[in-house]
């Protein structure tokens, strides 16, 4: 649980809100289309019952009928005076004989055959002296023997009975009243196919039939199902479901009794509940397409709300994953008035109020930077300074010291430079200057044991940018480069050139090295002095996204300082 919980949590808003949406739509339109389902498969199965129920009284009440035309026909012949007079007459000769049977049995039988088409046979078994006639007229003897005619003999009501190779007939004993020594015996052979017809017709929609006796023996079974499959329910079976349903081989049935009152027979009906159920399909199917519509809407619908609501919140997240300290932008917008409105106003307004408190704190940060430079360039007093500087040079002149001279003159140049008049807005051309004074101040107090290149662009000389940029470069060059070299010549290269709108410094040597990671790492370290990162924080600071400083360094072999600061003529333009 608590792992789906999890997996749930993780889930994008998005997806939670289709997920929640679906789930949601989904379980009642699932109960929906359950609940459709059932009815549905309930009313076809009732409906069919019924009409199994119908069509099986129809076809039973057809037998019962059938039943009483041939009962009435057994009746209407045991009391016929013609008939009587046939079979009980006292014969005296063949000829005698042979007129009446075929002068007056003949034509009465063959007229019943002819108007019922289903009687196969229709005999008079007598015990009159009368020799075998056809099969219209057969002695008694013939039949003594046999079950049947012990169960009809003495009795006067037609009974009905099946023979082992299912052949239907009926008997009855004639009332002979007048002829008390003679015992005759109709007997009916009727046609079994045509007698069961509407059983036959019943059973060929994917149903059973069966007939049984009143001593629970088949007399008729017939079955008829689509496809292969066996749907076949032995007859021993049918008195142990439900009154209208039985279960056999774990299929359900539905079953259907009839009794025929007249013959003493039961007839069953049954039919796999199943291919009842298969005749829905089409609406079954229907039903599980209006679901797939509507599992489909869902989805589509579901889709376009959460774009709709999550839209805004995506926009958001991914502004504010992108924001950073350089990049303040609220690129959303919103004019509604719900809660992610609210919210991403809301943050719109916060940002504002960070990027003023930023701004508030750089211009702090410019302004405490310029009291320190000028708080540093009042600790020194230029007149005493350079008065100092000249009266050195001219004691070494007078003295001969030349070299002492020259520093003298180096210095008063470097830090008449660098103090620019209390100004921290310089020309290029006074900052490459106060940078050869320190390289040669320098070459002087390392005895002269490094070579210095100059590659400068006329064209950058006319343009202004802030002081002492170039010189705590070049004091990093030599402190870290070139004084820690143990073997060969030391190179400083100092480069500024012009490239579109900007100017390119570039300060090289040959010393030691560093690793990548320190090439990163100057950047962003405090160190003590007026030091590398003082540059690269105070042209952030004056020059923005529009400068760059960056060190490309190889180990014991170079390392290159490279600033890019943009073009700038008008030295107002850097708001002293």
């Amino acid at each position: 649980m608590n792992r789906l919980k999890k997996f749930f949590l993780n889930l994008k808003f998005r997806h939670k809100i289709i997920l929640t949406y679906f789930l949601v739509s989904i379980i009642p339109i699932t109960i929906l289309g359950l609940f459709c389902y059932e009815q549905t498969r309930y009313l076809l199965l009732n409906q069919e019952k019924e009409n199994l129920k119908k069509s099986f009284s129809e076809s039973v009440a057809e037998i019962e009928n059938s039943a009483n035309v041939y009962n009435n026909l057994a009746n209407y012949t045991t009391f016929n005076p013609m008939v009587l007079e046939v079979v009980n007459y006292d014969y005296k000769s063949y000829y005698e004989m042979y007129y009446k049977f075929h002068n007056m049995l003949d034509p009465y039988i063959d007229m019943l055959k002819a108007l019922h088409n289903e009687v196969q046979q229709l005999t008079i078994y007598t015990t009159n002296n009368i020799v075998k006639h056809s099969d219209y007229i057969i002695p008694m003897d013939n039949i003594k023997d046999t079950g049947w005619y012990q169960e009809v003999s003495g009795k006067y009501q037609p009974h009905w009975f099946v023979s082992d190779k299912k052949d239907i007939f009926l008997a009855v004993q004639f009332i002979n009243k007048n002829y008390n020594n003679i015992q005759n015996i109709l007997y009916v052979k009727i046609n079994s196919e045509s007698f069961f017809k509407s059983l036959y017709n019943i059973s060929s929609s994917n149903c059973g039939v069966y007939v049984l006796d009143k001593n629970g023996e088949v007399i008729f079974e017939n079955k008829n199902y689509d496809g292969e499959n066996d749907y076949f329910l032995p007859s021993t079976e049918l008195n142990k479901g439900k009154k209208d349903s039985v279960t056999y081989n774990n299929r359900n049935y539905v079953l259907i009794k009839s009794d025929i009152n007249n013959l003493g027979w039961t007839v069953y009906l049954y039919k796999p509940i199943n291919l009842i159920v298969e005749s829905s399909k089409n609406i079954i199917y229907t039903v599980y397409l209006i679901v797939g519509i509507c599992f489909l809407l869902i989805l589509v619908v579901g889709y376009w709300l959460s774009y709709i609501i999550v839209n805004r919140i995506e926009r958001l997240t991914k502004n504010m994953k992108e924001m950073d300290m350089e990049h303040l932008d609220v690129t959303v917008k919103s004019d509604s008035e719900d809660e992610i409105g609210i919210l991403i106003n809301s943050f719109h307004r916060l940002i504002v109020k960070i990027k003023t408190l930023i701004q508030e704190v750089y211009k702090s940060e410019i302004a405490r930077r310029k009291y320190e430079m000028k708080a540093l360039q009042a600790q020194i007093n230029p007149h005493f300074l350079y008065n100092s500087l000249s009266l050195i040079n001219w004691k070494a002149i007078r003295s001969g010291e030349d070299e002492i001279s020259e520093m003298a003159q180096l210095l008063s140049t470097f830090y008449r430079t660098s103090l620019n008049k209390g100004s921290s807005v310089i020309s290029v051309e006074n900052e490459l200057n106060n940078t050869e004074a320190y390289i040669k101040i320098q070459v002087m107090m390392h005895n002269y044991n490094f070579d210095v290149n100059f590659d400068i662009d006329d064209k950058v000389k006319e343009y202004y940018t802030i002081n002492l940029l170039l010189q705590p470069l070049v004091e990093n060059a030599i402190l870290h480069g070139i004084d820690e070299k143990r073997n060969n010549r030391g190179m400083l290269r100092i480069s500024a050139k012009q490239i579109e709108k900007d100017i390119i410094f570039e300060v090289e040597d040959n010393g030691v090295g560093m690793e990548p990671e320190m090439c990163e790492k100057i950047l962003t370290t405090k160190t003590k002095g007026y030091g590398v990162k003082n540059v690269y924080d105070r042209i952030k600071l004056t020059y923005g996204e529009n400068c760059d400083l960056k060190f490309i360094s190889i180990l014991n072999e170079k390392t290159v300082a490279i600033m890019r600061i943009p073009i700038e003529k008008d030295k107002n333009k850097f708001n002293e």
